[in-house]
């Protein structure tokens, strides 16, 4: 056998061997990663196809973790099972000040949402922050409502409320939960929550559609 033949085999040899020790070193790794990707298949197959739809109410909000500052899921709530109740707990965005939703609000303890659970499994479960409850929806106009007053959007009388809850009605019918959180996060930093700020509040008011509704409820 020829020196550079000989140099060839073991060279692939090498490259061989070197390529089985990365392997071994991955293996637990791809074998966590794959167990998480079939328990995850697995889950949203059982909520798809044994999904049930009930009401969430929230329980705990935290900016942390719902038990310690490391946890990840940072939001509690509890759903009726046949007799029982059943906690879960998920996760949601966060500023310096809120728990943010995807819809933009800030979220509450006693905020209620539509969650599916697995029949039989209820530990199996999503929460879905994209279907707030008829009450949720409520209270996010009274908590808008609130901040017209407290910005004095009308003047003070004996009617200022109706007013408030009139224009916020409206705003919410116009532009979904998007409007009520530009009114809600008014005195907001862009750095703090860059969707719905004190520029986008200024921006917002001086609309020639916000103005039509503001002497909608005047």
């Amino acid at each position: 056998m020829s020196l550079l033949k000989y140099n060839k085999q073991t060279v692939k040899k090498r490259i061989e061997l070197k390529l089985w020790h990365k392997l071994l070193f991955l293996s637990p790794i791809l074998i966590i990663a794959l167990l998480f990707k079939a328990n995850e298949w697995y889950r949203n197959y059982q909520l798809s196809h044994n999904g049930v739809e009930t009401t969430a109410k929230i329980t705990f909000v935290s900016l942390t973790g719902v038990h310690d500052q490391f946890e990840i899921d940072n939001v509690a709530f509890n759903f009726n099972y046949h007799d029982s109740v059943i906690t879960g707990f998920t996760t949601a965005e966060t500023n310096d000040n809120y728990v943010l939703l995807p819809n933009g609000m800030p979220l509450f303890v006693n905020d209620e949402f539509v969650v599916k659970y697995v029949n039989f499994h209820p530990d199996i479960y999503e929460i879905d922050y994209s279907k707030p409850k008829i009450s949720t929806l409520l209270n996010y106009i009274t908590i808008t409502t609130d901040t017209l007053i407290k910005l004095k959007y009308f003047k003070y009388s004996n009617v200022q409320k109706e007013q408030c809850f009139c224009l916020a009605k409206l705003v919410y019918y116009k532009y979904g939960t998007n409007g009520l959180a530009i009114i809600l996060f008014y005195n907001e930093s862009i750095a703090n929550n860059f969707k719905h700020n004190s520029i986008t509040f200024n921006k917002f008011i001086v609309t020639n559609e916000f103005q039509k509704l503001f002497k909608k409820c005047q």
